[in-house]
Order: structure tokens, then C-alpha cells, then sequence
């Protein structure tokens, strides 16, 4: 039979707790004052978003096995500034995500390393293109409202996919869904979303904090 085993987290921490033993597998903190607000995982890595009672907004990875510390960023230094949710692509043992309105970002999950951030398109003067990133199967591409892009992986580089481009009709998409792990990150994206979107409008619409 299956232990049960929960991820909790409050202020200052989280734990790995065994439900049928009730002991705890490990303890690890978070900067003092932030409390956890998604929590997600992939393969043994445990990705955290915490935030002070200022915003302030870190996105921490945690061995999900060990609890130690694998490496930990502001949210606004990946995301690319407010108004951008870090929304990541898991494959293999590396993140891929939006980190600006044409910028995407590939970083390694067991050491953080960032080992590209990629325009996929430079952005013309008085341009309001803005790009999205999902995987399909093993592929990774790259949509706007009016083209579609494939995305080498290894390099970065993108190219037009013509094919793709003039058969599917990408006007009015607000939304996509790739593969699972795509599903996970966009729910705990979205829960950001609707907090930071309630937050401005309690403060009387205010840029917010960062």
C-alpha cells in the first residue's frame, strides 16, 4: 500500500509530512516572512512560490526527496516584470518559460543555471506582438496572434512554421494547453494571477509592488 504523503507549507516553511506515521521526512525554510503560494512538482524537483506581505515574490526548487535547497530567484527577474506570470515547461531536467513579451528563458533545474534567454522574434517599434511558449509532444513552439513558430531546444533559435501558420487560425486564442506538465504550472500561474489582479484593485489599481 502507497504511503501517504503530503507537501505542506505556512509562513517561513514547508514540510514533507508522512500521514500514516505522522512524522515529519523533512523541514525547509523559505525567507523569513514569505509564505508559500503554489506549490508544484516534477520528477524530484519541487518548485515554491512564496511572497512577503510587501509582494515581494521569490520562486524557489527544492529537491523533492531531500528538502534541501536547489536554487532560488525573484519571481520578477524570471517572469520579465510585472504583468508576466512565471508559467514554466518542464523537459528533461531543464525549465523553459516566458520571460518577457517576445522572450523565453531555458534554465537547468538541478543547478539554476540560466543557459539561454532568447528573443524569439525581435520586437519592432510600436509592436504589441506578444508571444506565448507550450510543448507539444517533444517539440516546443512558439504562438503569437499571427504566426507560429518552431523552437530549437538545444539552441533557442526559432523559425516561422509555415505550414502550421496558414492552416490554423490563431486570432482570439486566450488560452492553451500543451502537454501535462504545462497544465500543472498554468494553474499555479493562474492562482498568481487573480491574487496580483485582486490585490491592485484593492490598493485602487496601483502598479503593485516588485
Amino acid at each position: 500500500m502507497k504511503e501517504k504523503i503530503g507537501i505542506f507549507g505556512k509562513k517561513n516553511s514547508i514540510v514533507k509530512y508522512n500521514l500514516d506515521t505522522q512524522e515529519s521526512l523533512w523541514f525547509a525554510d523559505l525567507p523569513h516572512g514569505h509564505s508559500p503560494k503554489a506549490i508544484a512538482q516534477y520528477k524530484d524537483y519541487l518548485i515554491v512560490i512564496d511572497q512577503n506581505w510587501l509582494g515581494t515574490k521569490n520562486v524557489s526548487c527544492f529537491s523533492e526527496s531531500k528538502g534541501n535547497l536547489l536554487w532560488r530567484y525573484r519571481y520578477n527577474f524570471l517572469s520579465g516584470g510585472w504583468g508576466n506570470y512565471f508559467n514554466p515547461i518542464f523537459l528533461g531536467d531543464h525549465l523553459f518559460f516566458n520571460s518577457g513579451a517576445t522572450v523565453f528563458t531555458k534554465l537547468c533545474c538541478k543547478t539554476g543555471r540560466i543557459i539561454f534567454k532568447r528573443n524569439i522574434k525581435p520586437k519592432k517599434f510600436f509592436s504589441f506582438n506578444t508571444y506565448q511558449i507550450m510543448l507539444t509532444g517533444d517539440s516546443l513552439i512558439a504562438y503569437s496572434n499571427k504566426e507560429i513558430r518552431k523552437i530549437d531546444i538545444e539552441s533557442g533559435l526559432s523559425e516561422v512554421d509555415k505550414n502550421l501558420t496558414e492552416k490554423f487560425n490563431l486570432k482570439g486564442v486566450t488560452a492553451s494547453l500543451g502537454n501535462g506538465v504545462s497544465f500543472i504550472s498554468s494553474i499555479s500561474s493562474l492562482n498568481q494571477q487573480i491574487e496580483d489582479e485582486a490585490a491592485s484593485a484593492s490598493s485602487g489599481g496601483g502598479a503593485g509592488a516588485t
